[in-house]
């Protein structure tokens, strides 16, 4: 079947819900979900690399965590115990008190680590390890209570909610620091958990993240085939 071309958007949100993801025909040998953390782990571990699989990935229950964390991230809170990535070392730098409270401009340097990762990491090369275990992040979609879902319709969600993240300029203030991290402008604390981790980055880092997931937007889109209209059902 020929590949449709789909743009994600409000305007067509439903065609890509209806679209299916095409998939390697080595998936129909994938393990079961249960046991799937070494194969997932090591295609992960191939693309970027073993040391940065070991410092910065979550290798048990892999497929689950990450399939659990992509649903929460449009959300206001995405659990860091659920995470398949380890978090940021260290707590939130801040500078000033009371009303100049505020996002310390050093805290930015705390994630040269996992942006360096992202830098090195090849958009085409994950999404082939995404496309071949598919049918598993599917699976565990639907296990989390979404029986009719399409994950990667759901990631794609995702996706446009984090790069429509706000992209505050410094100082960045806060209302209380370190306890709940809340932000002193509401419109800043009304948004997403994913959106709210790339706002505490700073605004440089923010957006060279930023890139990353839209390479992977690209990717996906061109992986996307229509799904065949029901034909309608004649009664004998």
């Amino acid at each position: 079947m020929p590949v449709v071309p789909v743009t994600c958007g409000a305007s067509n949100a439903i065609s890509v819900a209806q679209s299916q993801l095409q998939v390697p025909a080595t998936s129909a040998s994938l393990p079961t979900l249960e046991h799937s953390d070494s194969a997932i782990g090591k295609a992960i571990e191939s693309v970027i690399g073993k040391l940065a699989f070991v410092q910065w990935v979550v290798p048990h229950t892999l497929i689950v965590h990450i399939v659990s964390t992509v649903d929460n991230l449009p959300r206001q809170q995405a659990p860091v115990l659920g995470w398949p990535v380890k978090p940021v070392l260290g707590s939130l730098q801040v500078s000033g008190r009371g009303a100049t409270l505020a996002i310390a401009q050093g805290n930015a340097a705390r994630y040269a680590p996992h942006l360096q990762i992202l830098q090195n990491l090849g958009a085409q090369r994950l999404v082939s390890v995404y496309l071949e275990f598919y049918p598993l992040f599917q699976k565990a979609y639907k296990e989390f209570g979404y029986p009719s879902g399409n994950f990667n319709a759901r990631l794609l969600v995702v996706i446009d909610n984090l790069l429509a993240a706000p992209e505050p300029q410094a100082p960045i203030l806060l209302a209380q620091p370190r306890v709940l991290d809340t932000y002193a402008d509401a419109t800043l604390e009304s948004a997403s958990a994913g959106q709210k981790i790339l706002m505490r980055m700073g605004l440089r880092n923010e957006q060279a993240v930023k890139s990353w997931p839209r390479q992977i937007k690209a990717q996906l889109l061109q992986h996307l085939q229509a799904t065949p209209a029901s034909s309608p059902r004649t009664e004998p």
